[in-house]
């Protein structure tokens, strides 16, 4: 999946960070972790929150608005949807919360 559609987060994706944060969810192990974690009935994102704060750290924990994980997760939804899930379940408490305290959780189609 090469590209994203922003909408509402073109201010945010269009800067460095929301770049790189895309190139970073797209990549493929950790497409592998979300599929896992939606096997798993579990929120795509609960698995790659130290990922993000060991390749991100202080640029993703220091989100004051939360309007960066909330690009986090639309970008999830389309990376998602783009390989054959659905949305599940919105608002899912995570076990894990170092980084999201809620996400949503897909399943295959």
């Amino acid at each position: 999946m090469s590209y994203y559609v922003a909408g509402s987060f073109a201010d945010l994706y269009e800067t460095d960070l929301g770049g790189r944060l895309w190139q970073f969810l797209t990549e493929g192990d950790n497409f592998i972790r979300m599929e896992t974690a939606s096997y798993l009935s579990r929120p795509a994102l609960e698995p790659l929150q130290p990922f993000l704060i060991e390749e991100f750290g202080s640029e993703v924990l220091n989100d004051k608005n939360n309007r960066l994980k909330q690009m986090m997760g639309h970008m999830v939804r389309q990376i998602m949807e783009h390989h054959g899930y659905k949305l599940d379940q919105t608002d899912q408490k995570l076990r894990n919360n170092d980084l999201f305290s809620r996400a949503s959780r897909y399943t295959k189609l």
